[in-house]
This record gives structure tokens, sequence and C-alpha cells, in this order.
């Protein structure tokens, strides 16, 4: 878990104590609905993370499983930290199997916002790159992100 900080949030959630985890909510009516009950749908975490290991298939198993980095905004840190590697296990796979390093990043923001897809102010790096190279990119991301 890096860095070192968001090592210490994750440490501190677990040291409260962790607690069941329900896989389905009734609080929205979008998802995947849970077979045999028609008011309760998949906890979307617990669908979406599933699809990292299936998206890898049989052939390229060795090569791809399991990952060496994710590289996760801070905000879904404890999906990726916890719940992720939980689900995991319980699935029966080995500590082998975990993914090896989860690298917590910061938010790039405009205006005091965190930049996203949602709120439709995002840039396209392609552009930026093109305009003033890979290299400057790099280092305006490695100094405007704070961890």
């Amino acid at each position: 878990m890096l860095p070192e900080g968001r090592r210490n949030e994750v440490v501190a959630f677990v040291k409260e104590g962790l607690k069941d985890l329900s896989i389905s909510r009734t609080t929205f009516q979008w998802g995947i609905p849970v077979p045999g009950n028609d008011k309760h749908v998949m906890y979307v975490w617990f669908d979406a993370l599933t699809n990292y290991r299936s998206a890898v298939n049989d052939a390229s198993l060795q090569r791809f499983w399991p990952p060496d980095l994710q590289l996760v905004g801070k905000d879904i840190l404890r999906f990726h930290a916890i719940y992720w590697p939980a689900f995991l296990m319980s699935a029966g796979f080995g500590d082998d199997q975990l993914p090896r390093t989860v690298f917590a990043h910061g938010f790039l923001t405009i205006n005091g916002l965190k930049m996203g897809k949602s709120l439709r102010n995002t840039v396209e790096p392609l552009k930026l790159v093109s305009h003033f190279g890979a290299d400057e990119v790099r280092y305006f991301l490695l100094r405007e992100i704070a961890l």
C-alpha cells in the first residue's frame, strides 16, 4: 500500500474492527438484480471488482494475475485495499493470488473541485501531450497531484 499516508489510513480502518458487508443494496434500483429478491441489487463494488479477475482469461492468467500494481484514486482506496482482497480471500484465493501493491493517488482539481467525468471538467491528456510533450505533462501531473 502506497504512499505511506494512505497505508496508515487503511491500517487505522482495519484496527477499528471489520464488520460484515452486505453485497446487496435496496437504496437504489439500477444494478444487477439479486436472484430471488426483486428489492435488492448487487453492491456495485462487489460486481465491479469481480470483473477485474474475470477480464483475465485462463491463457493470460499467468501473465496478468495477480496485478502487480493497482493505481486508484484516494476516494476508492478502501474498496481496493480492504474489500477486494477480502472478496478474493472469501472465494478461496491465497495470499500469492492477491494484488501485490495498491497505490492511491490524489486528485487534479479545477477551482477547488475534483476533476471528473461527471462534472465535465476534464482535460484530454493526449491533447496536452501533443501540445506540451510527454515529459512536461508527466512533470505537471506529478507536481500537481497531492497525495
